[in-house]
This record gives structure tokens, C-alpha cells and sequence, in this order.
């Protein structure tokens, strides 16, 4: 039975009374959390840490990978979704040759293992939202399938956009985007994370890099040939660092929503408890 909401105290703040009311109800409990998680988990700075491994590790990964595979796929993707001259990325440089077999087993091995620092950052970051440990050593191959994965998905999305018809591509694609991030943190938590939470978080981080895609189809083609008009090359990496966080930002919100929808405490509406942030988050982190 849910408790009456309290009358207000005399001299109550009405921030206070605000919050008081916004929590009585359950959606308001999770929007309560959701933003205590967000703050506990400093968004902007996680983010951009987030953006930085995924311009160093991922984007190397992604080049070895175009090198040895499909030259051409890298370059349709910048081109078609950023609207990047051909004279600024040159698709056939790219593209398998001679001189990329000198690239070898070394350099290759080398790229994939500074990939890791990616998958490292995303591991420390899903163990402080779910309080779980992080990987040990032993547990090690978990990152470089984390890495691959997250790699793959890339170039299946890419070729899902290819085909250039709507509906299939915005299905396909959330379809891939869903099983790739429920299928990572279930890798880098060990399964400690309950399935409900792990499925949640890649259906919530689905739906928001759809919408991330979408805006940068409006955006992201503007962006780049202002920012190459006035720096050139270093322009282009400029916009493109900017979309990675953007990307980032969903990244590490999407697992702090999914767990305020899923694992939100019981608390009796009005109560002490239900306005004490830590306290709920103590809850959930027991729960």
C-alpha cells in the first residue's frame, strides 16, 4: 500500500517540496536515479575518455581491418555518412597493395592489443554503474572479443547502410546495435549483471545511437565541410572527435537509464528514504 504524501514542512524549500512530489510517483523515482547515476558516473568526463579511446584503439582497428579484408568499406562509410571529399580520405589507400603486407603480423598484433585500452575504459566504466569487479588478467580474452565485436558491428552496420533502403537499414541496423551492446557487458561483467539489465541496456543504447545516426546525417556533412574549410585535414578529425562523443555519451548513459528502469528500489512514496540519493543508490547497488 503506498503511503500518503506528507504535507509540506513549514519553511520547506520549494525545491525541496518539488522533489518530494516528483518522487512520490514510480516514474519520478527513476528519473531521480537516473540522474543520481549519471552525476555518480561523471558523464562528461567518462565520455570523453570514452571518445578518445575509441579515436586512438578503435579507429587503428578499424583501418588494419579494412587493409587486410575490404579496403573500400572504411572509406564508403566516412564518405557516405559524413559527406568527406575523396581528396581528403583517398579510398584507395585503403585498399589491400604491396606495401600493406608489410603492415604485418607485428603491427597488427600491436594495434589489436593498444585496441584493448577501448575495451579496458568500457569494463571500469560498466563495474562502477553495476558495482561489479573488473576483469582480471586470466579473464583477459574478454577484451579482445569485446574489441572485435565492437569492430564488426562497424562494418556489418556499414554494409546494412549500403543497400540504401530505409526501413531495412534502420531495422538491421538496431537489430546489430542491440545484440552488439548486450552481448560486451555481458562479456566484461561476467555475467554478474542480471539478462533483464544487460538486454535493456542494448535496446536503450540501439534506440539512441539511431537517433545519434539520424542527427548526424542532418549535421555531421555540414560540420565536416565548415570545420575542412577552415583546417583542413585537422578539421575533418576535429568534427569527427566530436561525433565520437556524442556516440560516448550514449555509451555510458544507456547502462545507467537501462538500470534505473530495471532495478528501481521499492520505496514507500514520501518516505526519508525516497529523498536520500545515497540511500537508494545503496539499494541498488545491493539489489
Amino acid at each position: 500500500m503506498v503511503s500518503p504524501i506528507r504535507p509540506p514542512f513549514p519553511g520547506e524549500p520549494a525545491a525541496r517540496r518539488l522533489l518530494r512530489v516528483l518522487i512520490s510517483h514510480p516514474a519520478g523515482r527513476v528519473i531521480e536515479r537516473i540522474a543520481v547515476g549519471l552525476a555518480r558516473i561523471e558523464l562528461v568526463d567518462r565520455s570523453m575518455t570514452l571518445a578518445g579511446q575509441m579515436f586512438t584503439s578503435v579507429l587503428p582497428v578499424l583501418i588494419a581491418m579494412s587493409a587486410l579484408v575490404d579496403g573500400a568499406v572504411l572509406g564508403r562509410i566516412l564518405q557516405d555518412r559524413f559527406s568527406i571529399d575523396a581528396a581528403i580520405v583517398q579510398v584507395e589507400d585503403l585498399q589491400m597493395t604491396s606495401q600493406t603486407a608489410a603492415f604485418g603480423v607485428f603491427g597488427a598484433l600491436m594495434v589489436v592489443i593498444s585496441g584493448t585500452s577501448f575495451t579496458r575504459a568500457l569494463g571500469r566504466m560498466y563495474g562502477r554503474i553495476w558495482n561489479v569487479r573488473s576483469l582480471e588478467l586470466m579473464q583477459g580474452w574478454r577484451w579482445f572479443a569485446v574489441l572485435f565485436t565492437v569492430a564488426a558491428s562497424i562494418v556489418v552496420v556499414g554494409a546494412i547502410q549500403s543497400s540504401g533502403m530505409v526501413l531495412p537499414i534502420v531495422i538491421g541496423q538496431w537489430c546489430v546495435w542491440a545484440c552488439t551492446w548486450t552481448w560486451c557487458p555481458r562479456l566484461l561483467t561476467v555475467r554478474a549483471v542480471p539478462a533483464p539489465v544487460l538486454w535493456a541496456t542494448g535496446a536503450v543504447t540501439a534506440t539512441l545511437l539511431s537517433v545519434v545516426d539520424s542527427a548526424s546525417r542532418i549535421v555531421m556533412p555540414r560540420a565536416v565541410a565548415s570545420s575542412a574549410d577552415h583546417f583542413g585535414v585537422l578539421g575533418v578529425v576535429f568534427a569527427g572527435v566530436g561525433w565520437l562523443f556524442a556516440v560516448a555519451v550514449v555509451l555510458v548513459a544507456s547502462p545507467v537509464i537501462a538500470d534505473a528502469v530495471m532495478r528501481v528500489p521499492a520505496v514507500p512514496a514520501g518516505s526519508d528514504a525516497a529523498l536520500d540519493p545515497a540511500a537508494s543508490d545503496d539499494s541498488s547497488g545491493r539489489s
